[in-house]
C-alpha cells in the first residue's frame, strides 16, 4: 500500500509541477501577447496621430487653396455666378458690383446660352454653361462689363462717321462753290448793262441769293475744317462762371434753377473762347429742354487725366435713336436751327484731344459728359 501511495503522490507532484508550469506557460504568452497588443497600439496610435496630423495639414492646404481661388475668383474683372438648381450658390465680388439678384434671375431664366443685356447705365455680355464631372444640376453664369468698350466704339464710330460726313459735305460744298463762281460773274456782268428797274430788282434778289449760298457754303467750310487752338492754361470753372453770368438773363427769363458744382478747381489748357462756345452750347440746349420751372446742373471734377464737365437737365430726354445722331451735321429736332451746333461742338473738342459722352431717358433727362485733357498733349 505504501508503494501505491508513493507512486499516486508522486503522480500528483508531477501533475502539479505540470499544471503549474502551464500556467506559468500560459501567463507568459500572455504577457507577452499583452506587451505586443501595448506595442501594436503604441505604432497604430502613433499612426492614427501621423494620419491626423497629415489630414488637418491637407484640411489647411485645401481650405488656403480655397480661398486662394476665391481670392482670383475676386480679383479677376469678369462676374461669375454658380447657380444651384436654380438658387445662387456663389457670387464672385465683380458679380456682386455689377449685378443685382433679379438681373442673375433675368440670366438664369434666359432660354438663351449667351447674349448681351442692359442693367442701368450698364451693358453686359453673359454666356450660361452647365458644370460637369460631378457637379448635376449646377450652371455657371460669366458675365462681363462691356459698358466702356461699348461707348468707346460708339464714339469711334460717332467719330469715324462725322469725318466721313464732314469731307463730304466739304467736297459738295467746293463742288457748289464753282458754278456760284459762274453765276455771280454772269450776274455782275448782267448789272453792268442798263436794264429795266424791274429787271435790275430781279437781278439784285439773285445777286443776294447767291451771296447767302455762298456764305452758308463758306460756313460750311469752316464747320469741316480742323479747328485751330489758342491754347492757354486756365480754369475751366472761371469759363463755366463767365458764361452762366452771360446767358443769367435768358435762365432767369424761363425760371430755371442752376445748380453749379466745382469738385476740381486746378488749372488745364484749353482756348478759352472755343470752350466757351461748347459750354454756351450745352446750356442753350438745356435751356431748351426743360419746361416750367426746371433746373440745370452743371459740375466741373476729375476723373484720371481728364477735367469732366457734366451739363444735366430734367427736361423731355431723348430716345436712344436720337442720342446717336445728335452730332450729325443738320441732324435737329428743333423747329428752328441748322442743326449745326453739337456738329461744332464736337469738333472743338476733338481738337482739344478730348471727347463727349450723353446719357439720356426720355421723360426723365439728359447729361452731357464734357473730357477735356488737364495738361496740353
Amino acid at each position: 500500500m505504501r508503494v501505491g501511495i508513493g507512486i499516486y503522490l508522486a503522480k500528483v507532484k508531477v501533475m502539479s509541477i505540470s499544471e503549474a508550469e502551464l500556467l506559468k506557460d500560459a501567463f507568459n504568452g500572455f504577457s507577452r501577447a499583452s506587451d505586443s497588443i501595448v506595442n501594436y497600439y503604441n505604432v497604430l496610435e502613433s499612426q492614427i496621430r501621423l494620419l491626423k496630423e497629415e489630414v488637418e495639414s491637407k484640411n489647411r492646404e485645401l481650405e488656403k487653396a480655397k480661398e486662394y481661388l476665391h481670392n482670383i475668383l475676386d480679383s479677376i474683372p469678369v462676374g461669375i455666378v454658380v447657380i444651384d438648381r436654380k438658387s445662387i450658390s456663389f457670387l464672385n465680388k465683380t458679380a456682386e458690383r455689377l449685378s443685382s439678384e433679379k438681373f442673375i434671375d433675368d440670366l438664369n431664366n434666359s432660354n438663351q446660352k449667351a447674349g448681351e443685356i442692359k442693367n442701368g447705365k450698364g451693358q453686359y455680355r453673359w454666356k450660361k454653361d452647365v458644370l460637369r464631372n460631378g457637379f448635376t444640376g449646377k450652371e455657371v453664369i460669366v458675365i462681363e462689363d462691356v459698358t466702356e468698350f461699348e461707348k468707346m466704339k460708339e464714339r469711334f464710330e460717332r467719330d469715324e462717321r462725322l469725318r466721313a460726313m464732314g469731307e463730304m459735305a466739304a467736297r459738295i460744298a467746293h463742288e457748289i462753290k464753282n458754278p456760284l463762281g459762274s453765276m455771280e460773274l454772269f450776274l455782275s456782268m448782267l448789272s453792268d448793262r442798263k436794264l429795266k428797274p424791274k429787271e435790275k430788282k430781279y437781278v439784285d434778289y439773285i445777286h443776294f441769293g447767291v451771296q447767302t449760298i455762298d456764305r452758308i457754303i463758306n460756313n460750311i467750310l469752316s464747320y469741316t475744317r480742323p479747328r485751330s487752338l489758342v491754347m492757354n492754361e486756365e480754369k475751366i470753372g472761371k469759363v463755366v462762371e463767365e458764361t452762366l453770368d452771360f446767358m443769367k438773363l435768358s435762365i432767369m427769363s424761363r425760371h430755371i434753377n442752376v445748380h453749379y458744382d466745382v469738385h476740381y478747381d486746378g488749372v488745364s489748357f484749353f482756348d478759352p473762347d472755343m470752350m466757351k462756345l461748347v459750354i454756351m452750347n450745352f446750356i442753350s440746349n438745356a435751356i431748351d429742354a426743360v419746361t416750367g420751372k426746371g433746373s440745370i446742373r452743371i459740375e466741373i471734377k476729375e476723373e484720371e487725366k481728364y477735367v469732366v464737365i457734366v451739363v444735366n437737365d430734367n427736361g423731355a430726354g431723348m430716345s436712344e435713336d436720337v442720342r446717336k445722331n445728335i452730332f450729325n451735321p443738320f441732324f435737329t429736332t428743333k423747329d428752328k436751327g441748322v442743326g449745326l451746333g453739337l456738329f461744332i461742338v464736337h469738333n472743338i473738342v476733338q481738337a482739344h484731344k478730348g471727347y463727349i459722352e450723353v446719357e439720356s431717358t426720355e421723360g426723365v433727362g439728359t447729361t452731357f459728359f464734357v473730357y477735356i485733357p488737364k495738361d496740353s498733349q
